[in-house]
């Protein structure tokens, strides 16, 4: 890797400081997951002032790619591994094949699984880390749920860390609306040398800002903003507390 092409894949990095980063992802059997739909998702975040975007798939990437030239944090999630299963396996960029079909298809930086739960293929994240550095030439966002998986990413070479997991392991497994974990993202920022993003569980502006005055490089909201059914299911369950007529 030569320090000029290292350079500037790692100024994307850079960019994407004191930003809001926008997940624009919908599962399988979703209405819009389908890349047309991810796309204008991507082009609104956009417009709104996102100053990075995070999407799962290979299609949505290489398409989104060809409309913005704002970084792209790029994933796969396994369709092997259901969501039952989620909490104890690796589902999120889990292997080098992966990571090199995001970087072709246009990801600026590579997020993966960054947890301590076994890879499929056996293959450890140092290893895969230095791989996707010395031959992809691009960063790797490493996701995890708690500060040992924080610490040991950063020593086996991770660029960004984010709390993406935490709330989604077996270890830290949360209800669905327990709010993100800032004493979690006050740790890692308190102790690692790198970038420390706060991601997952992100629902209101007021939590934005307050992982900022913590010292978050950036911060990545999802659901709150791409995920319709879900923002709708909110609105729904508060109906349930309307006082009945008589």
């Amino acid at each position: 890797m030569t320090e000029h092409k290292q350079t500037t894949a790692w100024q994307r990095i850079k960019e994407i400081e004191g930003g809001l980063i926008v997940s624009c992802q919908a599962s399988a059997g979703e209405p819009l997951c389908a890349p047309e739909h991810i796309l204008a998702l991507s082009l609104s975040a956009i417009n709104g002032g996102a100053k990075g975007l995070r999407l799962e798939g290979i299609e949505n990437i290489r398409l989104v790619r060809e409309h913005t030239k704002v970084p792209i944090i790029g994933l796969t999630k396994s369709e092997d591994v259901p969501a039952a299963e989620r909490l104890r396996r690796v589902y999120i960029t889990a292997t080098y094949a992966e990571a090199s079909s995001l970087a072709a298809a246009g990801a600026d930086i590579v997020a993966l699984d960054s947890t301590r739960r076994p890879r499929p293929d056996g293959s450890n994240l140092k290893d895969l880390i230095g791989r996707i550095h010395d031959q992809l030439n691009i960063p790797v966002w490493a996701d995890i749920a708690t500060f040992g998986e924080g610490m040991a990413a950063v020593e086996a070479g991770a660029d960004i860390v984010s709390t993406t997991l935490y709330g989604y392991t077996e270890e830290t497994a949360a209800p669905d609306d327990e709010g993100p974990n800032m004493e979690l993202l006050k740790e890692l920022i308190a102790h690692l040398s790198v970038p420390v993003i706060l991601e997952g569980r992100v629902w209101h502006p007021a939590e934005v800002t307050q992982a900022f005055a913590l010292g978050a490089h950036a911060v990545v909201v999802g659901s709150a903003i791409t995920r319709p059914q879900l923002i709708t299911a909110r609105f729904v369950k508060a109906i349930a507390s309307r006082p009945k007529r008589r």
